[in-house]
C-alpha cells in the first residue's frame, strides 16, 4: 500500500515533537488520515526502532527498561529507558519523552536520597 505523503511528514513532525507512538497515532486518526494508512506506518516505524540499539553502558552503569501501561511483556525485546551510574547516582533519561520515564526517574531519585541518607547516618 502506498502511504500518503502528507501522513508520513505530519507523523514525522509529531515524532520529531517527541510524541510516543501511540499518541502519534491518535493524532493522525483524529485528523482524519486513512486509518489503514495510520497503521501500515506506525507498525513499520514501530519495526524500524525495534532495531535500533539501545545506547552501550559500562559495568559501571544500570539500564532500566521501563514496560509502559498496555504493553505486553512477552517477546518483547528490552530497552533501556535510564541509565543509572553506580558510583554518583546520576540518572540519564534515554527517553525523556514518555511520562513513564519521568515518573520512574523521580521514584529512582527519591529512593537514593533515602540510601544516601541513611549510609550517611549509619557512617557517622
Amino acid at each position: 500500500m502506498e502511504i500518503n505523503n502528507n501522513l508520513v511528514q505530519r507523523a514525522q513532525m509529531l515524532l520529531t515533537l517527541e510524541h510516543p507512538l501511540s499518541q502519534v497515532r491518535e493524532i493522525l486518526l483524529r485528523e482524519g488520515y486513512p486509518g489503514e494508512q495510520v497503521t501500515e506506518l506506525i507498525e513499520a516505524t514501530e519495526e524500524v526502532l525495534n532495531y535500533l540499539i539501545p545506547p552501550e553502558y559500562d559495568e559501571n552503569k544500570i539500564g532500566i527498561d521501563i514496560l509502559l501501561p498496555g504493553e505486553k511483556a512477552e517477546g518483547r525485546k528490552p530497552t533501556v529507558d535510564i541509565l543509572v551510574d553506580k558510583r554518583t547516582g546520576k540518572l540519564s533519561l534515554i527517553t525523556p519523552g514518555q511520562q513513564e520515564t519521568w515518573k520512574v526517574a523521580n521514584e529512582i531519585r527519591k529512593a537514593l536520597k533515602i540510601q544516601k541518607y541513611n549510609l550517611q547516618k549509619h557512617f557517622h
